[in-house]
């Protein structure tokens, strides 16, 4: 039986969980920026909603979904390998935590999209 798909190399994951640090620090900032000081206080689902009308946020807001899911799944499936589980454990876990990452990322921009055209939710 072949494989599902090829092996990709560790160095691509430890290179990318420092890609996606370094997406979470500014995304982070960014965020933390526009909500607490570029915003009129009190943040309300109006201001948030209009914020979302722009293809600009949504853009950031997935990709910052993306990072803090790929990040979080990818730091956990290294911890879990400091154990050194077997090696079609190590393999049921990978999947497991990359399907499951799929789809939390997939119920993610779904509840973004509503927000993108006026009136939306």
């Amino acid at each position: 039986m072949g494989k599902l798909i090829r092996n990709i190399s560790p160095a691509f994951h430890w290179y990318m969980q420092r890609i996606s640090a370094m997406i979470l620090v500014a995304g982070l900032f960014i965020h933390f920026w526009v909500l607490h000081f570029a915003i009129e206080r009190p943040v309300t689902f109006e201001k948030v909603q209009d914020r979302l009308l722009s293809p600009g946020w949504v853009f950031f807001d997935i990709v910052l979904l993306t990072a803090v899911i790929y990040h979080a799944f990818n730091g956990l499936y290294n911890v879990i390998s400091d154990y050194n589980p077997r090696p079609v454990l190590k393999k049921i876990i990978a999947w497991t935590l990359t399907i499951a990452g799929a789809v939390i990322i997939f119920y993610g921009i779904l509840a973004i999209l509503p927000f993108t055209r006026q009136g939306g939710v």
